[in-house]
């Protein structure tokens, strides 16, 4: 009898653990694995939202097969048919830059197509090295990012935001956070998403983009160091470590 009773407790939890993990038909907004030949981009989630390749860009080896590098150029999206009003929100992707960033000017990795709004994800900008730029219905706000150094080389970059709190990690360790205090506003569905500059201002990122989902709950922190194993983990039987430092040695 405890047998069985053990047995049904532990199908219990394995239920609540497999519906409480973020769900890629219901709570993904949208997917850019940046696969193709570098001249178009597409959205893989269930929006499907259409996108296009505005500038230099090509297609390049990614931490997931292909991954899209930016010279000058950008990713662009007019603006998201879907339900702004949501309670939690995540922004995940790979990012690689041509060259190491020494703040010769603004640099914008994540921003509108069109207008100003939030969220943001820039390099460079009154005096911060990198910040997530961010927003409640009621104020703007930022999280710095402690890395003071970005060399040629992959980083995993995740954004959660719930009513409470932002929080950024950087290769799946918490890199900085700021109290929210407010419900989440997301404004790609009012002004569209641009990938690698900002509207159209030139503040352009040089360097390889992969992997880009943007989702509707925010994550845990196991569920971003389950996020990136699963990235890294391309063949089932190769070390995680060992494909981590080759992608970091790069």
């Amino acid at each position: 009898m405890k047998k069985i009773l053990s047995l049904s407790i532990m199908l219990a939890l394995i239920v609540v653990l497999v519906d409480a993990a973020p769900n890629p038909n219901k709570d993904l907004i949208i997917h850019l694995p940046f696969e193709g030949d570098g001249k178009d981009v597409k959205d893989v989630s269930p929006n499907k939202f259409k996108g296009e390749v505005a500038g230099k860009a090509k297609s390049v080896e990614g931490v997931v097969g292909k991954a899209l590098e930016f010279n000058e150029g950008a990713a662009k999206f007019d603006p998201l048919d879907f339900d702004p009003e949501i309670d939690g929100m995540t922004i995940e992707f790979w990012f690689k830059p041509s060259q190491e960033i020494k703040c010769p000017g603004r640099i914008d990795l994540l921003y509108r197509k069109n207008g100003g709004g939030r969220p943001h994800i820039t390099f460079c900008r009154g005096g911060v090295i990198f910040g997530h730029y961010f927003a409640t219905q009621a104020v703007e706000l930022e999280v710095r990012i402690e890395e003071d150094t970005f060399k040629k080389q992959w980083y995993y970059y995740v954004a959660t935001q719930t009513k409470k709190e932002a929080v950024v990690y950087i290769d799946g360790k918490v890199n900085g956070r700021s109290d929210a205090g407010g419900d989440i506003r997301i404004d790609f569905a009012a002004f569209g998403m641009s990938v690698a500059e900002n509207s159209g201002g030139g503040t352009f990122f040089k360097g390889a983009v992969d992997e880009l989902k943007i989702w509707s709950v925010a994550f845990t922190d196991d569920e971003v160091e389950k996020a990136m194993e699963a990235a890294l983990a391309v063949e089932p039987y190769h070390r995680l470590a060992t494909k981590w430092a080759a992608i970091k040695s790069d």
